[in-house]
């Protein structure tokens, strides 16, 4: 039994229970009439956890599955259903950033405002109202009215604000989305600084990378119910798991539509393009460095000599990532094509790609030898972009292009 003094916050059968009416008229009958005229949506049920004084934890789980409902109720700025919730210590909480600011108020006075709501005296709001200006970066237009800055400005006063307080307790819903690409980095620096720093950290994110770099533990949500709590490092590993068997359902059904180009001759014609993991089975997503195979289907119409065949990666994005042409460095021979239906495998045996999510171009070209193989605009047959495939970095926090292979090797010196 973990001593009482020691737990942060305790949640017992913890549930949320939100009414939906079809219109807004139902809610007026059902005052009259004293008949319930609404719906039930249960965004969290049964849940229950304890959390440890200095313990910092990840919440992941996908859209819907209640993460941010938790935070509100936690934060105090929900109500719930049912249940029993215990909290020790101060809470500071950055939920929606930008909101409970006043737009006509200036900067200035909503850092206080602001403070305020967090529990802070105004002597303690004066002698921390320069550090938190300086970490907005918007001394400038601190006195101005807050409706006059950006959204990300806004974001950035609140973060800014929110994070000035020393709290037992922090909780931490998706802020670092919040400002510029050399605001971000400040954000993820100062809230690692609380997690080192004792505090009891609750943690927000879609990035498992981020929880995996932050958090001691996990917590597991879908659909309003707490499914594993755990070592961080498990919990985001089964999440991974399970987003990437989504994705590939996703990107499986997506190939039927998909608007990329498709080409054939009265030679040959690609009739279908289907990925297989290690395993064997579909499988449109998968881990860096696993094995998987482009199983091509063609039918002849006519002999084929030994056609080259071409693979091409596009980031979602558009760039161009790596390709592969058979008759190039080395010549792969696959032989005479007669007339009729074929099986063409290429296989992959250690996936390079960095996480995101990729477009598979293939197409089969008349044999190339030599000088030859630097032209690919007589294609045979081709399916362009109509393939799509997500990879995932396992267990590395940063997301790259590819990954490239190095070797390390220490020289000992001698005096």
């Amino acid at each position: 039994m973990n001593n009482e003094n020691n737990i942060a916050i305790r949640v017992s059968n913890l549930s949320k229970m939100f009414k939906l009416y079809k219109k807004p008229s139902d809610m007026m009958i059902e005052i009259i009439t004293n008949k319930a005229r609404y719906g039930e949506f249960w965004a969290l049920r049964d849940v229950s956890f304890e959390i440890m004084k200095g313990e910092v934890v990840g919440v992941i789980g996908r859209n819907g599955a209640g993460k941010s409902t938790l935070l509100k109720i936690l934060a105090g700025t929900l109500d719930w259903t049912g249940g029993e919730i215990s909290i020790n210590g101060k809470i500071s909480a950055i939920l929606e950033l930008g909101t409970g600011f006043h737009p006509e108020y200036t900067g200035r006075e909503n850092i206080y405002m602001g403070g305020m709501c967090l529990g802070m005296s105004r002597q303690d709001i004066d002698s921390r109202v320069d550090s938190i200006i300086d970490f907005s970066e918007l001394r400038d237009v601190i006195d101005q009215p807050f409706k006059t800055y950006s959204s990300g400005m806004q974001a950035r006063l609140t973060f800014s604000t929110a994070i000035s307080v020393e709290p037992d307790i922090f909780i931490v819903d998706e802020a670092l989305a919040a400002g510029d690409s050399f605001f971000i980095p400040k954000c993820f620096k100062r809230i690692k600084e609380i997690c080192l720093s004792g505090s009891t950290v609750l943690f927000v994110s879609h990035s498992t990378d981020l929880v995996r770099r932050l958090c001691h533990k996990a917590m597991y949500f879908d659909k309003g119910r707490l499914l594993q709590y755990g070592d961080a490092q498990d919990i985001c590993g089964v999440y991974d798991s399970l987003l990437l068997d989504i994705a590939s359902d996703i990107h499986e059904k997506r190939k039927s539509d998909s608007q990329g180009i498709k080409i054939g001759t009265d030679i040959v014609e690609i009739t279908d393009i289907t990925l297989t993991g290690e395993n064997g089975t579909p499988s449109y997503a998968c881990f860096q460095h696993s094995r998987f195979t482009v199983n091509i289907a063609v039918r002849c119409m006519k002999p084929l000599k030994n056609p080259a065949v071409w693979i091409k990666y596009t980031r979602s994005d558009g760039i161009l990532v790596t390709s592969w042409f058979s008759h190039e460095p080395e010549f792969h021979d696959i032989g005479l094509l007669e007339p009729g239906e074929h099986a063409i495998k290429v296989s992959t045996d250690d996936l390079m790609l960095g996480d995101g999510q990729f477009l598979i171009t293939v197409g089969l070209f008349p044999e190339k030898k030599g000088g030859e193989t630097a032209f690919y605009n007589d294609p045979v047959a081709m399916w362009d972009r109509i393939v799509q495939i997500e990879v995932k970095r396992r267990h590395r926090p940063l997301s790259t292009f590819f990954d490239q292979p190095m070797a390390i090797t220490l020289e000992k010196k001698y005096d």
